[in-house]
């Protein structure tokens, strides 16, 4: 079991309830929508989130691709729209001006990202804990890929996402180890084997 997760997370009614709000209510700030569902559909942590920059934002042709990992992820509609919207126009928190920067989600000072205390306190206030929710959307998607599949898209290490694997009672976890064994192997160089 990963080390950071706590013992609790969402029940899978109230994280989906949060994921249709963050989604459908125009009301909600883009910043809060965007952050909200980083973490109750992709399991990203705070830390990671604020330091997304516009690069992570990839868009080809009418799909928009979001790098998380090693292999960038389709996002659907509207999550695709919000980050587009928060890529093209970075206005930082009011009496800042234009944030002329490379951070997604520009902070309070020039140069620096929005800090993790903010978007943890902004997600409360919608009733969102943001770790129970990174833990319900790990677990979820920890039960449904391979480990190494849910590393490369999700930016998570190898041995974290075995650990979610078993945690989700996933029976793919013997696909990391034989990827893993087989990466070593071509790593390794030729070697010649001694005569008999």
């Amino acid at each position: 079991m990963p080390s950071d997760k706590p013992r609790r997370s969402l029940a899978d009614d109230e994280r989906w309830r949060l994921a249709h709000r963050f989604l459908h209510d125009d009301a909600i700030d883009t910043v809060d929508r965007v952050v909200g569902l980083l973490v109750l559909l992709y399991g990203q942590p705070l830390t990671k989130i604020s330091r997304l920059t516009t690069s992570h934002v990839i868009q080809v042709e009418q799909r928009v691709r979001l790098a998380l990992g090693t292999h960038p992820v389709d996002v659907p509609p509207p999550l695709d729209r919000l980050l587009l919207a928060l890529a093209e126009d970075r206005e930082g928190p009011p009496g800042l001006g234009r944030a002329d920067q490379p951070w997604l989600l520009p902070g309070f000072f020039p140069g620096r990202p929005r800090g993790t205390a903010h978007l943890r306190s902004r997600l409360t206030a919608y009733g969102l804990p943001s770790r129970r929710g990174r833990n319900s959307a790990l677990m979820d998607l920890a039960a449904q890929m391979p480990p190494a599949v849910l590393s490369q898209v999700l930016g998570v290490g190898i041995k974290a996402a075995t650990q979610w694997a078993d945690a989700a009672g996933s029976s793919r976890t013997e696909y990391a180890a034989s990827l893993s064994k087989s990466r070593r192997t071509d790593s390794e160089p030729n070697r010649p084997r001694p005569s008999d």
